[in-house]
């Protein structure tokens, strides 16, 4: 079946006149939707409200529940056997054993670890990021001129984006 689409051109604006009037189409529709926003905003608040607190008392009641089942855990190491976690009528329970992580030793920073690996010649062991520094390059670029930086490869953009900023209507004089 073929279906026939229709061009949506946009209404051509001739005068300053025009134009005022289209600014206005654009603030009134930005101001009904910040009013629209508020009334969704303050609904999902009263909903959010509504449950918080049942929600924390849900969540402390797991936090001591949880904790009981740690604690008896721990207190009864011949329930698991070898196993690491058992399974009961209504779920399991155990410890998972999670990914390896480096830590330093009391008394010593990642900054003194760096140091030794240099000294130790384990440079393996040492990640060095290399990177152009844009920034400066922006800095400096009158200094350097157009046809250094198209030597390095590079050109400087600046790019221009249209907007409309309608005055808008504080949202509870809309109300």
């Amino acid at each position: 079946m073929k279906t026939n689409r229709i061009k949506n051109t946009p209404a051509v604006i001739r005068t300053r006149e025009a134009m005022e009037s289209l600014i206005g189409e654009i603030a009134a529709l930005k101001n009904q939707q910040r009013l629209l926003t508020a009334a969704m905003d303050g609904q999902i608040q009263s909903i959010r409200q509504e449950y918080e607190a049942q929600l924390a008392a849900q969540n402390e009641a797991l936090d001591q529940k949880t904790e009981h089942a740690r604690l008896w855990s721990e207190a009864n190491p011949q329930e698991f056997g070898a196993a690491r976690s058992i399974e009961t009528v209504h779920g399991s329970v155990g410890w998972r054993t999670g990914q390896p992580a480096l830590k330093t030793v009391p008394g010593w920073t990642f900054d003194r670890v760096l140091q030794t690996l240099k000294s130790a010649g384990a440079s393996g062991y040492i990640r060095v990021k290399e990177e152009v520094h844009k920034q400066n390059l922006l800095s400096d670029r009158e200094a350097l001129g157009a046809e250094k930086l198209r030597e390095l490869g590079l050109r400087v953009v600046q790019e221009e984006t249209f907007y409309v900023e309608p005055k808008l209507t504080p949202v509870a004089e809309l109300v």
